[in-house]
């Protein structure tokens, strides 16, 4: 559906201490992004949502929404990161898609294009690769405060304003 829309762009490999997620996909292919402290994007943390994913780790499956899509998903803390790693990703290729921690009221379906709201969801990457395993990183202190709200992941294209999946993080 969307492999019209392939992107050109070349994944790039930088590890930068513990500041590093890796996200495979369905190609086999794996991206590392790394991102400084202060960025607001890059890796994440475990305490993902502070009280319904104060857990150590909380995990989830895709769904599809506009793009067949499979996986799993986790999010977790390690010291003073949060670590998003999705294992198993497979995924149809677009330009510019993002992985969200996103507050998910039930609006995520297909159709739906208005998704992208000041406040509802946090930029944690971008996908590079489209099949295989992923982490990203995030400094605890680039995140929101109150990670409560954020209560899935979410795949957003945002050149076509498309979500390609959701998953519930439980």
């Amino acid at each position: 559906m969307f492999s019209a829309c392939s992107a050109s762009r070349r994944p790039t490999m930088t590890i930068r201490r513990l500041n590093v997620l890796t996200f495979s996909m369905f190609l086999g292919a794996a991206l590392v992004q790394s991102t400084d402290a202060a960025a607001p994007t890059g890796t994440m943390k475990d305490s993902t949502m502070n009280d319904h994913m104060g857990q150590s780790a909380v995990q989830g499956r895709f769904k599809s929404v506009e793009a067949p899509t499979s996986g799993q998903v986790s999010w977790s803390r390690s010291d003073e990161k949060y670590i998003l790693t999705a294992t198993g990703l497979k995924t149809e290729p677009a330009p510019d898609l993002q992985v969200w921690l996103y507050q998910d009221r039930g609006g995520v379906r297909k159709g739906v294009t208005n998704l992208k709201v000041a406040g509802a969801y946090f930029t944690v990457g971008t996908l590079k690769k489209f099949g295989g395993n992923f982490s990203f990183t995030v400094a605890a202190k680039a995140l929101p405060k109150d990670l409560s709200k954020f209560n899935s992941v979410l795949l957003w294209c945002d050149q076509v304003s498309a979500a390609f999946a959701v998953a519930a993080l439980k």
